[in-house]
């Protein structure tokens, strides 16, 4: 495929073969030719051609390489700037061509060649030619009036200043190097549309028990909550709005019992957001009584019975057996009370008596 350049830098597909390109190939042209066998794309420059052309072609061919890319027919082709007199022996063999005879040359043509060769360098497609090597430095010689009679030569280098005295060698200690602490990479900003959606996140996450918002610290901007009042139908309704603000105190401020909760991003590895949440006044006063109450009963301690030591059996003395009493004595019967010649004897004092 050969595709012609006109001045406004389009490029138009020429149908030639590869025999006509020859007689094809005016001074004042540039052509850029695809020779996919060889996976090149040839810049043709002519000696005469406007440095316009020149300097779009490398442009052209770019493009020309990123479309055949797309087709799965073409191979990544390389692009190789030609110069018409100077066509290397790759360029002269694909088509079987001789080099061009030049007689007149551009003025600015070494100073567009390297545009084009920094441009396409950029690209990484036209690999830079080496530097060649430094020619070694050849010595001038020394020249005097007052040698010119004799006819030496004398060389610069033969001069050497000779020492008044030699000079005691002082050894110079290395200065150590210290290894410098790797930089720590800064966060990176976060946009406007970013805090709006790590805010609506935060708000739509539930608020704990007794616990109200109180701010908000986005990356390095720290938000409050501020109340609108809106009429809707002659109805005022208040509307809460979490703006950054502007005036930050400049002492530093801590915070008790406060709640803080923090929001991660796991992609970049950083903290995405810290919320700081306040408990309602009526909740620490219902909380404060029980906890006193619990701390004033004090922990009973464990009672150990002692055991009794066992008493030793203790003999008992008998009790005096009561004397049965007397059985009284039956009275006599009224015949033996008559009187007899004998005399009654006295009675007998019983111990019941």
């Amino acid at each position: 495929m050969v595709f012609e350049l006109d001045d406004s830098g389009e490029k138009k597909r020429v149908s030639m073969s590869k025999e006509e390109l020859e007689s094809n190939l005016h001074p004042d042209q540039v052509f850029v030719i695809v020779c996919e066998d060889l996976r090149r794309i040839f810049i043709w420059k002519g000696p005469k051609s406007p440095v316009r052309k020149r300097f779009i072609s490398s442009r052209v061919a770019s493009e020309l390489q990123e479309e055949l890319r797309k087709i799965a027919a073409f191979h990544r082709c390389k692009i190789v700037s030609v110069d018409a007199g100077d066509e290397p022996t790759e360029f002269l063999n694909a088509f079987r061509l001789e080099s061009m005879v030049i007689t007149e040359k551009m003025e600015d043509l070494r100073y567009v060649r390297n545009i084009e060769r920094d441009g396409l360098a950029q690209q990484g497609s036209v690999v830079q030619e080496p530097k060649s090597a430094s020619k070694p430095q050849v010595e001038e010689e020394y020249f005097s009036p007052a040698l010119k009679e004799t006819g030496t030569k004398v060389l610069a280098s033969s001069f050497k200043p000779t020492p008044s005295s030699p000079r005691a060698k002082t050894s110079y200690k290395q200065p150590q190097t210290t290894r410098s602490s790797p930089s720590i990479s800064k966060a990176p900003s976060i946009s406007k549309d970013q805090q709006d959606k790590i805010k609506d996140k935060i708000l739509k996450t539930e608020v704990p028990e007794n616990h109200k918002r109180l701010n908000l610290i986005l990356g390095h901007t720290l938000f409050a909550p501020i109340s609108k009042t809106i009429k809707v139908f002659g109805k005022d309704v208040e509307e809460t709005d979490w703006e950054p603000i502007k005036q930050v105190p400049a002492v530093m401020i801590e915070l008790n019992n406060h709640m803080l909760r923090v929001y991660f991003d796991e992609k970049n590895g950083i903290v995405e957001a810290i919320e700081v949440l306040e408990r309602e006044e009526g909740s620490e006063q219902n909380s404060a009584p029980k906890s006193k109450a619990k701390k004033n009963i004090p922990k009973k301690k464990p009672v150990i019975k002692k055991t009794a030591p066992k008493k030793k059996p203790v003999a008992r003395k008998a009790a005096p057996k009561k004397k049965s009493p007397m059985t009284p004595m039956p009275d006599k019967p009224s015949s033996m009370n008559k009187s007899s010649g004998r005399r009654s004897l006295p009675k007998i004092p019983s111990t019941e008596d």
